[in-house]
This record gives structure tokens, C-alpha cells and sequence, in this order.
């Protein structure tokens, strides 16, 4: 019987799950209204290890990374008006990094706010995890928004 021990062993560990994925996120249904453009967002991140930046929006800058202990920043602006984003779910933040989630983050790793613009002035929205659409990959896509 001991003899068969290391072989199980090696069969628990073995059928023990990933416990990370890789996704690319999109910043989705911001809550504008007639009128208003997304200027700039910020989330920050628990539990994400970010991979790659892989769209840059024409006339965007947008910064990405995470500290050795699991926080971390994925946030973006327009450089200005004429860029700043009309839609709630902008194609331009569509697959826009790709990124490493370790499963216990998963339900509450995004939280954050958007400044969106409008004729009346800025104001500041909450965002968090349902603003993210993660959707898995192994890598990012070969498209650019132009």
C-alpha cells in the first residue's frame, strides 16, 4: 500500500485546477446620457497581474500594472475633447489589456470611478467589477481601432 501512495499524490496534485486565467477586459456601460463623453477612467484592481496593453486608442493614454502584492491600477484618459469616448460601451476600450485573474479576486477585482463630460460640466461615476467585461484569451487580438 505505501508504494501506491506517491502515485496518488502525484494524481491529487496533478488534478488540481489553474487557479489563475487570462482575459482581456473592456470597460463597459459607463452610464452617460445624451450628450456626454467618457473622458477619463480609473480602476483599481486587486488580484491582477497585468500581461500586455493590447489597444491604445487614438489620442489615449493609458497605464497599467500591479505591485508585487496584488493591487493594482488600469486607468485612461483623453488627451481631449475631440477624443474623449460618446458610447456607454466604447469599441475603442474594447480588449484593451490583457491580464492574469487569480479566481478568489474574480467577483470584487475592479473599483473605481470615470470622469465623464458634458455641456453642464465633468462629473464622477463609480465603477466597478460590472463595468468590466473580462473575456477569456490566451493573448490580444491582431485589431487596432482607428
Amino acid at each position: 500500500m505505501n508504494a501506491l501512495l506517491p502515485l496518488a499524490l502525484l494524481i491529487a496534485v496533478s488534478a488540481q485546477p489553474d487557479r489563475s486565467q487570462s482575459y482581456l477586459v473592456s470597460i463597459v456601460d459607463v452610464p452617460l446620457q445624451a450628450g456626454e463623453s467618457l473622458e477619463r477612467f480609473a480602476l483599481s484592481t486587486l488580484g491582477v497581474s497585468y500581461q500586455a496593453i493590447c489597444k491604445l486608442p487614438e489620442g489615449w493614454t493609458i497605464k497599467a500594472g500591479s505591485s508585487i502584492r496584488g493591487d493594482g491600477v488600469l486607468e485612461g484618459e483623453g488627451s481631449n475633447g475631440v477624443t474623449w469616448l460618446p458610447r456607454s460601451s466604447p469599441p475603442e476600450l474594447e480588449a484593451i489589456a490583457l491580464v492574469t485573474l487569480e479566481i478568489e479576486s474574480a467577483p470584487n477585482s475592479f473599483s473605481g470611478s470615470a470622469t465623464i463630460a458634458g455641456i453642464d460640466g465633468e462629473r464622477e461615476v463609480a465603477l466597478t467589477s460590472s463595468n468590466v467585461r473580462l473575456t477569456a484569451a490566451s493573448g490580444c487580438r491582431g485589431r487596432r481601432v482607428r
